[in-house]
């Protein structure tokens, strides 16, 4: 709904995560940019997706419920677990095997540099699937962002090698090399 912000996805993360890492459910949750609504969001799925937890998700009496249920679930499956910590890390673990997160992007949109550098786990965690067409610019960007911090010599300058003369040349032919010669598509779909 139009009023939908960081608590009721807050709320929605818990109940994922509890039907995934106490009932055991195996869940594919598809995330789309077009639903980041504010930085919250995207710091909320790369915390997940880096360690299985969200931090100060559950606090409080949330906390001290999903711990008893993480303790029952635990017994019917045969586990004894000694203390809280042991609990919690069988909750993430078990959030980090059975969650499955399709996050869908458009990586020519203005924000896929920054999110590659301040939500890692969204790239360095999942798979990327490229799908469509994408034009020669996203591609470029692409190859810029994996190789942005390789040692090119002596670029010490601001940006490095991808901001002098010659790097910006090669990321021009970067760019042409995967634009059709009808000058439209991509020639990788």
């Amino acid at each position: 709904h139009s009023r939908y912000g960081i608590e009721d996805f807050n709320e929605d993360l818990r109940r994922l995560m509890t039907r995934v890492g106490v009932e055991n459910e195996k869940i594919c949750f598809i995330f789309d940019e077009a639903n980041v609504l504010g930085s919250g969001f995207l710091e909320a799925m790369n915390a997940l997706l880096a360690s299985g937890e969200v931090p100060g998700l559950f606090e409080g009496d949330e906390y001290t419920a999903l711990m008893s249920h993480c303790r029952d679930s635990a017994a019917r499956a045969g586990v004894i677990i000694d203390s809280e910590d042991e609990l919690w890390r069988r909750f993430t673990g078990i959030v980090q095997r059975n969650l499955h997160v399709i996050f869908t992007m458009n990586p020519s949109g203005g924000d896929w540099k920054n999110r590659s550098t301040t939500s890692p786990a969204l790239f360095n965690r999942c798979v990327v699937d490229w799908f469509g067409t994408w034009s020669g610019k996203a591609m470029g960007e692409v190859g810029r962002s994996f190789t942005s911090r390789l040692d090119f010599g002596d670029f010490e300058a601001e940006g490095g090698f991808w901001a002098s003369e010659e790097g910006e040349s090669i990321m021009a032919v970067v760019e042409s090399s995967f634009t059709d010669s009808q000058g439209g598509g991509s020639k990788y779909r």
